[in-house]
């Protein structure tokens, strides 16, 4: 739950946030871009990457994104949310880690993606320093179970 704080930055950045749940746009997994995820983490993992031997050895019957894959796009996710812009009053905000992920269920290849945040917390840290609680949830299209269940931390630099 957002704390109630009479600072005009924090309650700037609960008030863009919002107590709504906010809705990503759909991203088509392509593997193309698995195959390019691959090369940057320089990972030839072939459950992700090679489509022949993983319908032919795969539980999944093809490939599937690597876990790291999903955790990467909550970034892109969150950003069709709400643009590239920051709340008011915020210069900037760096990736703090998760307190939790869960990776429930594989991801098709050729599937849409998109992302459910809920606001869970904003605190300052120091000074113009403000830790910013999501709770990110990444639905398949037509999936019962989500793919992933996250806890992410943004911590946003204010403008003092």
């Amino acid at each position: 739950m957002p704390t109630n704080s009479d600072n005009a930055v924090l309650n700037a950045i609960e008030a863009y946030y919002g107590n709504a749940v906010r809705t990503s746009d759909w991203v088509e997994v392509t593997q193309e871009l698995i195959d390019q995820f691959a090369e940057a983490t320089l990972d030839p993992d072939w459950m992700h990457i090679d489509p022949k031997r993983a319908a032919e050895q795969s539980p999944f019957g093809q490939t599937i994104p690597f876990g790291f894959w999903s955790i990467s796009m909550l970034t892109y996710l969150q950003r069709s949310e709400h643009g590239a812009e920051y709340p008011p009053g915020v210069q900037y905000g760096f990736n703090y880690g998760f307190d939790k992920i869960r990776l429930m269920s594989p991801v098709p290849i050729g599937s849409r993606i998109r992302n459910h945040a809920k606001l869970l917390a904003v605190e300052e840290k120091s000074p113009g320093n403000i830790l910013v609680r999501t709770e990110n949830t990444i639905e398949v299209e037509g999936a019962s179970k989500p793919a992933m269940v996250a806890q992410w931390l943004t911590m946003l630099v204010t403008a003092e």
